[in-house]
């Protein structure tokens, strides 16, 4: 018997475009049916079968045993494509979707339509922010607090020396990652610098570190006092008096600089070059006990200058630096920490103000020192390497002994004697240069 169908349906078929003949449809054979509509250009493709009734069901729509699916190709703008009985099918992105009069079609759609779906995951990736050089310096000064914090905690050395290590290779990524930019060497050095009390062999390289943060920034006062303190650490004292003169200049109202530089340049014989640094340093000092001090140690240059002409500078002497500092690049690669549990780690705290002393050069070897007559007693004798036939040795009292004539009563090789007429009740402190 052939297949009916109700008005609605022939309806809604004629509104597709499908003239429909009922008396022509048989049940055991498919319905020669044309084409519902041209298929859209990458975006449908319509099947057919013979039609049993109709309904919606997911993203086909079925017309008896007619099937008609919606097979999408490539991304498309929204538009409707089939509306039946209410319903609306709805092309987006490579999508099918169903909406009711009353409903709302929903979807998960990409954030750039232009990619396709496949690749979203992979496009939703950050990208890595590079690392500035403050997060370098940041997290190396980290570890070297910890570190700070962390020692003497426990006997075993190891916690503290991997926070140094950490430290350290924080400092040497900073570094790598910006090799034109000194503060990475300044951050490495300065943790070196910290650990020479107990780890003497990293001062070269502390050096060789703050060496290269002078090249790359001859402008930091705290670069050129940290390699003054190195080498003063080392008993250079040409190098450590020209680092100083290099500070001075670029902190010409900071009154330590000075004052170690005049003591140092004393105690290598240049006299001239200590007076003009003491009068600098005089007109810093507001401390009335200090500013006497100075004034007493300017005087006594004074006095002494103007006795020997030959007490200028020598003529091998030299402000500039040394050429042999510019010969010692940095090691990128710097050596790190090894634990110990039989040797205490100590590591210093930083003092910005702490004096430079040239280590190996006291009173028995400098060219100038201080000393003291005790009460009581008439003369005393003070050794020194630098003494000669031919030297001259000048003192002047700084404290005690008003009225007094203290002076050098005798000299011989490698020393000489300091006395009064006779002794008095109080002690006498002087100072004493030697001039060759």
């Amino acid at each position: 018997m052939p297949q009916q169908f109700t008005s609605d349906q022939i309806k809604k078929l004629e509104e597709l475009g499908i003239a429909v003949k009922p008396e022509d449809l048989k049940t055991e054979e498919a319905l020669p049916v044309a084409p519902l509509m041209p298929p859209l250009p990458d975006q449908v493709i319509l099947e057919q079968q013979p039609p049993e009734n109709l309904k919606i069901e997911n993203s086909s729509l079925e017309i008896g045993n007619s099937k008609l699916e919606i097979k999408p190709k490539k991304v498309s703008p929204v538009f409707p494509l089939i509306s039946i009985s209410g319903l609306t099918l709805l092309s987006f992105g490579g999508l099918v979707l169903l909406k009711g009069n009353n409903q709302t079609a929903s979807a998960t759609i990409p954030s750039n339509p232009q990619i396709p779906s496949s690749d979203v995951s992979d496009s939703a990736v950050p990208t890595q922010v590079p690392k500035s050089i403050q997060h370098y310096l940041l997290t190396s000064q980290q570890y070297f607090s910890q570190a700070i914090a962390q020692q003497g905690s426990t006997t075993d050395s190891t916690p503290t020396v991997e926070l140094l290590n950490n430290s350290i290779l924080a400092a040497t990524e900073a570094i790598k990652e910006f090799p034109d930019d000194y503060r990475g060497y300044q951050q490495r050095a300065s943790i070196y610098k910290a650990l020479i009390d107990s780890k003497p062999e990293l001062i070269d390289q502390s050096i060789s570190d703050f060496a290269t943060a002078y090249k790359l920034n001859s402008t930091s006062a705290e670069v050129t006092r940290s390699l003054a303190s190195l080498y003063a650490k080392k008993g250079d004292a040409q190098n450590t008096i020209a680092y100083l003169n290099q500070t001075v200049a670029l902190e010409p109202t900071k009154a330590q600089n000075f004052y170690d530089l005049a003591k140092i340049q004393q105690q290598a014989g240049l006299l001239t070059q200590a007076l003009d640094t003491y009068n600098k340093l005089i007109l810093l000092v507001t401390d009335a006990a200090q500013k006497s001090q100075v004034e007493i140690e300017k005087s006594a240059l004074e006095k002494l200058v103007a006795q020997s002409p030959n007490s200028s500078t020598p003529s091998n002497s030299s402000n500039s630096l040394p050429d042999s500092v510019y010969t010692e690049p940095s090691n990128i690669e710097s050596p790190t920490i090894q634990a110990s549990t039989n040797t205490g780690l100590i590591i210093a705290a930083p003092e910005e103000d702490e004096t430079i002393k040239v280590t190996n050069q006291t009173d028995s070897n400098s060219l100038s020192g201080n000393a003291t007559l005790p009460a009581n007693q008439k003369e005393i004798t003070i050794s020194n390497t630098n003494i000669s036939s031919t030297s001259q040795v000048y003192v002047t009292i700084t404290k005690g002994g008003k009225n007094q004539n203290l002076q050098v009563l005798s000299k011989s090789e490698k020393s000489f004697i300091v006395g009064l007429d006779s002794s008095i009740s109080e002690a006498v402190e002087f100072k004493w240069w030697i001039i060759n």
